[in-house]
């Protein structure tokens, strides 16, 4: 039930009256307080962020590995505050504390406005979607390919998205030829690829262990000559959320086509993985990501 009103469209619209009226001392008390109660339940967030959690770090024992996890719970409940209370102002008058190095951050505006296209896409770490509003309201024009069929919650947070100067697109055949106009025009996409988008997608080795990954953006990068960079933050003691981007990925040839695609989304996610590995406490992924640990249906 708590899972429900966390993620539910009732969590999502308390949770922004509550993030623009409490000062953060008292949103993140009330933000780790529920988290906290998702741990000391074993929710079903808490049991797949475990799971995962135990692919990234296998030499832990089970009660490291728990606090581990717990420790993810808590930075979620952040960084949810800080996301619902950040406005659009906020963003474009530098009041939402995100570092990123200058040059880097040049190396993408610049290849955010030639004439090539570029795809961004990044692990689920730490506040993920701050850094994207940060970014598009930091002069980055971006579509954000979204999954296909997000729960109220996601529709709630999709909504929040676009209003804050994103182009929210579920995957869709539409979507990705629009996807792919934008990139052949000099354009910017962004998605996630730490996760499935479906139990049908290419089996890759993600953390040594084979997981079916989305390989859409490398398909899409290949099609429109564009570049690939990865994007991903992550959050110091001092509350400041560091945007750290890859150099630009030139896709590389090997050979043929399918080779190819699974070439450089290895590439990809090999940088992911280094990113997730340095923060295995800020990874919040709440959804299985390798098939063994789906738990299994059960019919009432």
């Amino acid at each position: 039930m708590l899972q429900w009103v966390l993620g539910g469209p009732l969590g999502i619209g308390l949770g922004l009256i509550i993030a623009r009226i409490l000062p953060p001392r008292v949103g993140y008390w009330l933000a780790g307080l529920l988290t906290s109660r998702v741990v000391k339940t074993r929710g079903v967030m808490y049991r797949n962020l475990r799971c995962n959690l135990a692919h990234v770090m296998p030499h832990l024992d089970a009660e490291t590995l728990d606090n581990l996890a717990a420790r993810g719970m808590r930075h979620a409940g952040r960084t949810y505050y800080d996301m619902l209370r950040a406005r659009i102002r906020d963003y474009v008058e530098d009041r939402v504390l995100v570092e990123v190095a200058k040059d880097a951050w040049e190396t993408t505006l610049e290849a955010g406005r030639d004439d090539r296209g570029l795809v961004l896409v990044g692990p689920h770490v730490s506040n993920y979607d701050l850094v994207s509003q940060w970014m598009a309201a930091h002069g980055v024009e971006m579509q954000a390919l979204s999954l296909t069929s997000p729960g109220w919650g996601g529709k709630v947070v999709n909504s929040i998205r676009r209003h804050r100067g994103i182009v929210m697109t579920p995957i869709s055949m539409a979507s990705l030829r629009s996807a792919l106009e934008r990139l052949e025009t000099g354009g910017v996409i962004v998605t996630g690829a730490d996760r499935p988008a479906s139990m049908d997608d290419d089996l890759l080795p993600f953390f040594e262990d084979p997981a079916p990954m989305p390989t859409g953006h490398i398909r899409l990068a290949l099609r429109a000559n564009a570049r690939v960079q990865v994007v991903s933050c992550h959050q110091d003691e001092e509350g400041v959320y560091h945007l750290v981007l890859s150099p630009l990925l030139e896709m590389e040839e090997m050979g043929d086509r399918e080779e190819t695609v699974r070439h450089n989304a290895l590439r990809v996610l090999a940088i992911m993985e280094e990113r997730i590995r340095a923060f295995p406490d800020q990874w919040l992924m709440f959804v299985p990501v390798w098939p063994q640990d789906a738990e299994p249906e059960v019919s009432t």
